[in-house]
C-alpha cells in the first residue's frame, strides 16, 4: 500500500528574520510546483503542525521555503530538524525526462557537432558533454537559447551554439 504522505525534506536551519527555512530535499520533485501545497511537520513542533507552502526560492545551501502563518524567526526556529511531508494525492504529476545520452547534436551553422555522452547536473542548468565530433569535446548548456528541437525518433538534437562554446572560434 502506498503511503498517504511523501517526505519532501528536512528543515535544516532558519534563514533571515522573516520565517524562511532552508530545506534539505529528499524527494526529487520540482520545487517550483510545490507552492500552495499543504504540508505537515514531523515530529510536530508545539507552535505549528501544518502550513501551506507560500514560496520557494534558491538559497545558498538548497531551497528556502516560506510558509503561510510563519513570518518570524522564533516560529521558524521551532521547525528546525522537522521533516516536511505532503499528501501524496496533492503532489503534481512529474513527467519523466528522457535520457539524451546517445543523441547526435546538429548545430544550425556548423552541422554535426558530436554525440551526447554525459549529462552534467549543475545548480543552474544541466550541461551536455558532446564528444566524437569534428570539434573535439564540447560542453553545451541546456538552456532555451541553445537547445532547439529534440527528435528522439531520428536521434538528433538541433542546437544554436553560443559564441565561445567551440574552441578556436
Amino acid at each position: 500500500m502506498d503511503s498517504p504522505f511523501v517526505p519532501l525534506g528536512r528543515v535544516a536551519r532558519t534563514h533571515g528574520m522573516n520565517g524562511e527555512v532552508s530545506v534539505v530535499m529528499t524527494a526529487g520533485l520540482p520545487v517550483e510546483r510545490l507552492i500552495g501545497l499543504e504540508c505537515w511537520f514531523t515530529p510536530p513542533p508545539v507552535s505549528v503542525r501544518t502550513a501551506r507552502i507560500s514560496g520557494i526560492r534558491p538559497g545558498p545551501k538548497g531551497p528556502l521555503f516560506s510558509f503561510d502563518g510563519i513570518g518570524d524567526i522564533d516560529t521558524a526556529s521551532a521547525l528546525r530538524g522537522c521533516n516536511v511531508l505532503v499528501s501524496s494525492v496533492d503532489l503534481p504529476e512529474v513527467e519523466e525526462e528522457s535520457d539524451p545520452v546517445g543523441l547526435r547534436v546538429i548545430d544550425a551553422e556548423r552541422g554535426y557537432v558530436g554525440e551526447i555522452t554525459d549529462v552534467i547536473v549543475t545548480g543552474a542548468n544541466d550541461v551536455w558533454m558532446v564528444e566524437d565530433g569534428p570539434f573535439g569535446p564540447v560542453l553545451i548548456p541546456v538552456i532555451d537559447d541553445v537547445i532547439g528541437e529534440i527528435d528522439e525518433d531520428e536521434g538528433t538534437v538541433q542546437v544554436r551554439l553560443l559564441p565561445g562554446l567551440i574552441e578556436d572560434e
